[in-house]
């Protein structure tokens, strides 16, 4: 059985992608599996390429600034306060649109895909830039890196 818990403001594992300054604020050891919840600090254009997650849904909310998201296809504009959804096995991509940059709260149900995150956080700036092995790590928790559109 899950136990309520409670994370401070800034609290939650600290990994940094790519430059990308995460929090892994609530683990799915810390909820029976049912749900991860990490932060992303993004910098103005950053985002993650597009991708699929053949396991887990993502909700995205966003915290602070503005962010462009690609959901199946569509471009959906979000600001602070907005909250979107992205299902596993669909095609997604975000980035910051805001000069400031922008901070989300992304929700992983089920849990899992936190460990992909803490797994790239680990490794070297240098051993981040390793494609080979970032895919390798990425296949293991079912996330497929698709080619940026038009190429």
């Amino acid at each position: 059985m899950a136990k309520p818990i409670q994370v401070s403001k800034g609290g939650g594992k600290a990994v940094n992608i790519l430059g990308i300054p995460m929090l892994i604020r609530v683990q799915g050891r810390d909820t029976n599996g049912l749900l991860a919840v990490v932060e992303s600090h993004d910098t103005p254009g950053g985002g993650p390429p597009p991708h699929i997650h053949h396991r887990e849904d993502e909700t995205f909310q966003v915290l602070e600034g503005e962010y462009e998201f690609m959901v199946a296809g569509k471009t959906l504009a979000a600001k602070a306060g907005d909250t979107l959804f992205a299902p596993r096995e669909v095609p997604h991509t975000y980035r910051c649109v805001s000069p400031a940059g922008g901070v989300l709260s992304v929700v992983l149900t089920p849990a899992g895909f936190e460990d992909f995150f803490a797994e790239i956080g680990a490794l070297t700036p240098q051993q981040q830039q390793d494609i080979p092995q970032v895919l390798e790590i990425a296949k293991k928790f079912g996330l497929e890196f698709l080619p940026p559109p038009g190429a």
